[in-house]
């Protein structure tokens, strides 16, 4: 339970106390973020094998039927090769799924699976049961002396035969290890809500009661307003912050007939990349899409994130055609410089918008709405370059 205020109030070793609670509630939620992780990534290979189990299925029986009706011995040769990669990779899944082991991922790397567990082993053992005269009929008619066409006609009848109940098998392996992961997500999220609940119950505490000891309201207060003027993920300007800071500057630059740039930033395919690899690789490319577009801006720039992937940068004494494209070009280089442990998608890519002033106004509103369309024409010329507004 977390420590009343009042009984912090004069007591730094109960406050030293709560702070400990604390940290230690915030690390068992990253440990269970971590843990939650981790197992939803072994259910989804799971379920992505189980899948693949039944392309398997139906590649050994294609396989088995194209050895039957060869008819030359390199045609038997070549289906044999295909049975036995097929067959082979299926059953070793299959031994995976029921006892726990290695076996052959998708990308042709080793993965381990655990022991599949209730409904979903029941299922593997009747696939099992299935799977297991046939690997004695394929052994005994490879032993029988016959033709080599004639190797496989029982074999690739008895495929023929339970190859639908082995499909509907892997079918319902799938469905049962998609049910399974869902309950264990629920489980972990719930006990994770739980942990975080506790842990900012706490930390309000904890700030509450400080406040109350230490007298220091002014100073908290100053520095959640500086935190309100930043980006809590790239720490850039934020909208509010670069709209008061933009209204100032274009005010002055009106007075003195200053000229200058707006652009607008958006980047190319990011939400693949945020559907594909996760909400957390896309937070690690706008992070450092941040720092890239800091190191490239000039020091009297003002950078600032006002949304998803959105980007603003206000570009005083940025003026004329060759400025512009050459800043511009600096721009995309360094964007599309990223290493690939940014971006697991590939090259990452920007379209810029351009508008200029005093060409377009010394209006925020008209330089933003304007320097967004010619960004908008600039995507939907291909991406990866600059469109100055018309």
């Amino acid at each position: 339970m977390p420590i009343p205020v009042g009984a912090l109030i004069g007591s730094p070793r109960r406050l030293i106390t709560a702070i400990v609670l604390f940290v230690a509630l915030d690390l068992s939620v990253l440990v269970i973020n971590l843990w939650l992780a981790e197992r939803l990534a072994q259910d989804a290979v799971a379920i992505n094998l189980a899948g693949r189990q039944r392309m398997l299925s139906q590649q050994t029986t294609k396989a088995l039927l194209l050895a039957r009706s060869a008819t030359s011995p390199e045609a038997v040769s070549i289906a044999e090769q295909e049975l036995q990669a097929a067959f082979g990779l299926f059953d070793r899944t299959l031994t995976a799924f029921a006892e726990g082991g290695e076996t052959q991922g998708g990308d042709n790397e080793s993965v381990s699976l655990q022991r599949v567990e209730a409904d979903a082993a029941r299922i593997v053992g009747k696939a099992r049961a299935i799977v297991a005269p046939f690997k004695a009929l394929l052994a005994h008619e490879r032993q029988a002396g016959l033709p080599d066409a004639a190797h496989y006609a029982a074999a690739a009848d008895y495929m023929v035969r339970n190859n639908r109940e082995i499909l509907s098998l892997m079918n319902r392996l799938t469905s049962a290890l998609e049910h399974d992961s869902v309950s264990r997500a629920r489980t972990l999220r719930a006990i994770q809500t739980g942990a975080f609940a506790l842990a900012l119950i706490n930390f309000l505490t904890i700030v509450f009661g400080m406040l109350h000891q230490f007298r220091q309201v002014e100073t908290d207060s100053q520095r959640w307003r500086e935190l309100a003027r930043h980006d809590p993920l790239t720490g850039l300007t934020n909208r509010k912050a670069f709209t008061e800071t933009a209204l100032g500057v274009l005010g002055r630059a009106e007075v003195d007939g200053q000229s200058g740039t707006m652009l607008m930033l958006d980047l190319d395919g990011f939400k693949p990349i945020n559907d594909n690899f996760g909400h957390a690789s896309g937070d690690k490319i706008l992070i450092a899409l941040a720092a890239c577009l800091v190191a490239t801006a000039r020091a009297t720039d003002v950078v600032a994130r006002l949304g998803g992937d959105e980007f603003a940068i206000l570009c005083p004494h940025l003026h004329g055609d060759g400025d512009i494209a050459h800043f511009c070009g600096r721009l995309i280089a360094a964007i599309e410089a990223l290493p690939a442990t940014v971006c697991p998608g590939g090259r990452l890519g920007v379209s810029i918008g351009v508008a200029a002033y005093p060409e377009t106004g010394y209006e925020l509103d008209s330089l933003l709405g304007q320097a967004d369309k010619a960004m908008y024409a600039a995507k939907q010329a291909g991406g990866s370059r600059w469109q100055m507004a018309a």
